[in-house]
């Protein structure tokens, strides 16, 4: 069967990648683009709720953690994809060593994530802050 690797550009199509491991690197690629996918979604719901200038409410604040999260997850998916096809190369004796961008992308979703999710707690303290400046005038 063939697979896209962590990436590669070209669809590799030899029969050494029609393994067990080809077959579960695959399902798990497909598993992290439909993550990443759902991300960019609520990411989506979190741009529309946010151009009705309702800066503070609970649903921006809501769709931009669910985003991280997701972005957090395909990242780490992404990582455990990576480490599988090392170990794959690892244990069938063709170890290589070679700088590319391959860890970029899931170290970028990654920070991403982070970064959504740290933005969300501090939208909900700034949306508990101004409710209690709003009882108080």
């Amino acid at each position: 069967m063939p697979f896209l690797a962590a990436g590669e550009s070209i669809l590799n199509l030899t029969s050494e990648d029609s393994g067990a491991l080809g077959k579960l690197v695959f399902v798990a690629q497909v598993i992290s683009y439909i993550i990443f996918l759902r991300g960019l979604f609520f990411l989506r719901k979190m741009a529309r709720s946010l151009l009705s200038h309702k800066q503070f409410s609970l649903p921006i604040i809501q769709n931009l953690k669910k985003s991280g999260s997701h972005f957090i997850y395909a990242g780490i998916l992404s990582f455990i994809i990576l480490f599988a096809l090392w170990l794959g190369k690892l244990l069938g004796g063709s170890l290589e060593l070679t700088y590319d961008n391959n860890l970029i992308i899931p170290l970028f979703l990654s920070i991403i994530g982070l970064f959504f999710i740290i933005q969300s707690e501090t939208l909900a303290l700034a949306k508990d802050i101004k409710e209690e400046n709003e009882l108080t005038v």
